[in-house]
């Protein structure tokens, strides 16, 4: 299907073509992915799903810049990732690309502030202005009485708003989100989801979603299915569910 027609006309984010991945195993060779295509529109709030085994956590290496194709061309944002070495790497990471993991990786005796910072810090964003888009993007996630709250202080799904608070401070040209509601309980869960979806609409954030639950899916405009190492599926999603219902 087609995607809406409001993001047709929207710049590419990701362009990755033929995407291969080979890794050797003795006197074997194993296909992680095997020539993989796929493009993602500027606003778009999608997921990859796929069972384990299905290389959807090879794609999202790939694709999170923290880890390089075999073969086949990766564009980010416009930017061939294929000759960068490993500081050009993470510099594009810190820059473009907000990361949000199941098991959120905080640092649990920091400040929520100091956390959500941290990509400034690395990016040189020094003084007032790193506090400032720190409390902003706390703000944005509904977290800003909680500011000077340790990490462990905080439930699993104020934590989760403090990652995504996190993945949102640098302004990235997307957040790549890696089963985020996986270690919450559904409550939380989908108000981790109805966040991600009020951030898309509200923002034109570009979401993508790496994970095996089908119910992530239902709330999304866009899943693409992958199956042994190549896209079986991409299906835009005319009426996807609505978490903030």
């Amino acid at each position: 299907m087609p995607l809406a027609a409001n993001l047709i006309d929207q710049k590419l984010v990701i362009d990755a073509s033929s995407i291969t991945k080979m890794y050797k195993m003795g006197d074997s060779e194993f296909y992680a992915l095997s020539g993989v295509d796929i493009a993602i529109r500027e606003g778009e709030l999608m997921a990859i799903m796929g069972p384990s085994g299905s290389g959807k956590s090879t794609l999202m290496n790939i694709l999170g810049c923290l880890d390089q194709p075999t073969a086949g061309t990766y564009r980010l944002d416009g930017t061939e990732t294929a000759k960068m070495n490993e500081d050009q790497l993470a510099e594009i990471r810190n820059k473009k690309i907000g990361f949000v993991f199941q098991s959120f990786n905080l640092l649990r005796r920091t400040s929520a502030l100091d956390n959500v910072a941290q990509p400034l810090i690395y990016a040189g964003v020094h003084g007032t202005e790193r506090t400032r888009r720190a409390r902003e993007a706390l703000e944005a996630v509904g977290l800003g009485n909680k500011l000077s709250n340790h990490a462990n202080e905080l439930s699993g799904g104020q934590q989760q708003r403090v990652a995504i608070a996190r993945a949102l401070v640098t302004n990235p040209a997307m957040i790549l989100a890696d089963e985020p509601t996986g270690n919450l309980d559904s409550k939380s869960g989908k108000e981790i989801l109805c966040l991600f979806q009020r951030l898309n609409r509200e923002k034109g954030i570009t979401i993508v979603f790496v994970t095996h639950d089908a119910r992530i899916g239902e709330h999304c405009n866009r899943v693409v299915r992958i199956a042994d190492g190549l896209i079986v599926g991409d299906d835009s999603v005319a009426s996807p569910l609505d978490s903030c219902i």
